[in-house]
């Protein structure tokens, strides 16, 4: 998650071995690390964050140890950092505000759930390797091609309502691998945004990224003509488990 190799680079002369073994060494759960990071993003007292996960975990632990003591090379960072995601986020919230609605509409149509929270906070992060979706909030880095960042938010969206125990549990049962999870949640984070991408201005060339992967994501050719259908007619399943229902028995007969 924080190997983003172009922002190590850039900072290479920052690295500190003696941090990075203390962090290799601290274990932490997904679940806790995610919970962390989305207080970290949320917060407006960084104190209330101390007082909250102080001794809670190793990992986190060595994290407040640094951000409290700070470092010499962080304002340097921010100074060139920040002009750059500002002046992304007003590219990308123009681009994004006028379809959010139909987005989020769309994602609930697919997952047949309805949303849980009444605001969903999205950062921009330039250390991050991809990003996360936790509860109520979304990070992850930039990217040159705005229209892959749509599928990109859309991508995180969709693992904040997608019913993805239900699906593993239903894979696992089955004897199938419980990888396919998240290509039910590319596929329909796909559904959902794909009218909203413009094409690319030459027919010919190829936009990576917005079609679920077949290379990241298993068996997607097997379930691709199961979420085109279901896509133009979420009114065929009653409910989640039937598609999932559906996706069991394409996968067995593959």
């Amino acid at each position: 998650m924080l190997g983003n190799k172009v922002y190590v680079s850039r900072n290479s002369q920052l690295r500190k071995n003696s941090i990075l073994r203390e962090l290799q060494k601290a274990p932490i759960s997904p679940r806790s690390w995610y919970a962390f990071a989305r207080d970290l993003m949320r917060t407006g007292d960084f104190e209330e964050v101390v007082s909250d996960w102080k001794g809670r975990e190793p990992m986190t632990d060595v994290f407040l140890n640094i951000l409290s003591h700070g470092s010499n090379g962080w304002e340097q960072i921010w100074e060139l950092t920040r002009p750059r995601l500002e002046e992304y986020k007003q590219k990308f919230g123009s681009v994004w505000s006028p379809i959010t609605d139909s987005v989020l509409s769309r994602l609930s149509q697919l997952a047949k759930r309805e949303w849980m929270t009444d605001e969903i906070r999205v950062h921009f992060v330039d250390c991050l390797n991809g990003g996360f979706a936790w509860h109520d909030s979304i990070a992850f880095a930039t990217l040159p091609d705005i229209e892959i960042q749509k599928k990109f938010l859309a991508h995180e969206l969709s693992e904040l309502i997608t019913p993805s125990q239900l699906v593993e549990a239903e894979l696992e049962r089955a004897g199938l691998d419980p990888g396919v999870t998240h290509t039910v949640v590319d596929m329909l984070a796909y559904s959902s945004v794909k009218n909203f991408i413009a094409k690319p201005v030459h027919p010919s060339i190829e936009r990576k990224g917005v079609v679920p992967n077949k290379n990241y994501y298993p068996k997607v050719e097997e379930l691709y003509p199961i979420f085109e259908d279901y896509s133009k007619n979420p009114s065929e399943c009653d409910d989640f488990a039937s598609l999932v229902k559906k996706i069991v028995l394409r996968l067995k007969q593959s």
